[in-house]
């Protein structure tokens, strides 16, 4: 049997070392990789929390918010003292889904001098006129109140679908549902959507109609969606006298214009 040498050559102190330099320059890479990714991120997509962040304060004079059942206000009086002149309250979905939040918040909104509007939550798999006749059955739409507003955009319901004949059904189904709001309200409908929609939906389908846009990165291009009057520019407001995070909203023209929005 041959004799085994149980010695071993030791790493050199040179080798030990260049090894910890590369395992630090891959380290530091990789946290400049995510930093890097952060920044683009937060460039991309601002964390606005309050309408002081965005600089759009000496642009836009009427600012507003959009609530469902998933955020909680606390105090209303708290909601109007930050200078918030208009809310949405989601009211509806599809044929059979009402926000158990909508009326409580409704009253308290109007209490408090806030102007109110109510918007529907659009299935792309119900018929619109069912749909119409559920929103009109539940929502409290009285004069003085902003008008109607549909909410169209993609959800976990509401895929997107690579078929264009599913996409000119959505629409098909999208012009019945606004045109039974249109009819019984006297208004166009405000819809409610984001850029992706729009071209899919909304665009050369609605020209006439205000939209509601959501544009969570930069303000939105007139010549791109020219009849946009609301800018929803956040997902992650805080408002005094809510809890969690709320939608913020920007009206586009003065205090003067404000009225065309309302019934």
């Amino acid at each position: 049997m041959a004799k085994v040498n149980s010695s071993r050559r030791r790493p050199s102190k040179n080798k030990k070392s260049n090894q910890t330099v590369r395992l630090i320059v891959r380290v530091v890479l990789v946290l400049s990789f995510v930093a890097l990714g952060y920044f683009i991120f937060h460039k991309l997509y601002p964390d606005y929390r309050d309408f002081d962040e965005t600089g759009f304060d000496s642009q836009f004079e009427v600012k507003g918010i959009d609530l469902s059942h998933h955020n909680e206000v606390i105090s209303w009086n708290a909601v109007r003292d930050k200078d918030i002149s208009f809310v949405y309250l989601k009211v509806t979905e599809g044929s059979s889904l009402c926000d158990k939040e909508y009326k409580q918040n409704y009253r308290q909104a109007k209490s408090c001098n806030i102007k109110v509007g109510t918007y529907h939550f659009f299935s792309f798999r119900t018929p619109g006129e069912v749909q119409a006749k559920h929103f009109i059955g539940e929502a409290i739409c009285k004069k003085g109140d902003l008008i109607p507003a549909i909410d169209v955009e993609h959800s976990p319901g509401n895929k997107y679908s690579s078929q264009k004949e599913k996409r000119d059904k959505v629409v098909a189904e999208l012009k019945v549902f606004e045109k039974k709001l249109r009819i019984f309200y006297g208004r166009l409908p405000v819809i409610y959507t984001n850029k992706e929609c729009y071209e899919l939906y909304i665009k050369n389908h609605f020209p006439k109609n205000p939209i509601w846009i959501c544009d969570l990165s930069n303000k939105p291009n007139n010549n791109t969606i020219s009849n946009w009057v609301i800018w929803q520019f956040s997902h992650k407001g805080k408002i005094p006298g809510t809890s969690g995070k709320i939608d913020l909203n920007y009206y586009r023209y003065s205090f003067d214009r404000f009225k065309e929005l309302i019934l």
